[in-house]
């Protein structure tokens, strides 16, 4: 399947591009679900983080699990000038596809990307997810409470996931404390 830039969320290109950067980190001849994930969860703010959070599980771990998985695959002594995905890499943007017409969304997100990363059982990427007890039904289950009834219309619905929560203040909350 062919992908275009604007078949994905402002938030999914921007993961996209970073994992190139953390192919290049590592000097590894090419790019690979384990890059992308692991650029997911590098931005703080990113739907995977809040899906982990919701979880309860250490993102910071779990990053670092990524990185040592990382740091074991062999590396290139010079970084040549094309990376090219790995086949599990483009079968995971294609199951991320299939994810976004699934949850009947218009474009590709973060979201989708790491529920790919988790039907990945050949990498280390859902290796590593399950290990912190991560699995798709309690990822479909955070994902409903971080995204309520909104699905991906357009390229920035990300960014109105829990605005909520993030714009106002719990009273009863802080009465609590």
């Amino acid at each position: 399947m062919v992908f275009k830039q604007e078949d994905f969320t402002e938030q999914a290109q921007e993961a996209i591009g970073a994992s190139y950067d953390v192919v290049r980190k590592f000097r590894h001849p090419q790019w690979d679900v384990e890059h992308i994930l692991l650029a997911m969860l590098q931005a703080e703010k990113s739907v995977p983080v809040q899906i982990l959070g919701e979880l309860g599980v250490d993102v910071g771990a779990v990053r670092a699990d990524l990185e040592r998985a990382l740091a074991a695959t062999p590396k290139l002594s010079q970084q040549g000038a094309q990376i090219h995905p790995t086949p599990r890499a483009v079968t995971m943007l294609d199951d991320a596809k299939s994810e976004a017409e699934r949850l009947h969304d218009d474009y590709i997100g973060t979201e989708h990307l790491f529920i790919a990363a988790l039907s990945d059982v050949q990498g280390d990427s859902a290796q590593v997810l399950a290990r912190y007890g991560v699995d798709k039904e309690k990822v479909y289950q955070a994902l409903q409470e971080i995204r309520g009834g909104h699905r991906v219309t357009d390229q920035r619905a990300e960014s109105r996931y829990q605005s909520l929560e993030r714009y106002t203040i719990d009273l009863t909350d802080l009465a609590r404390q």
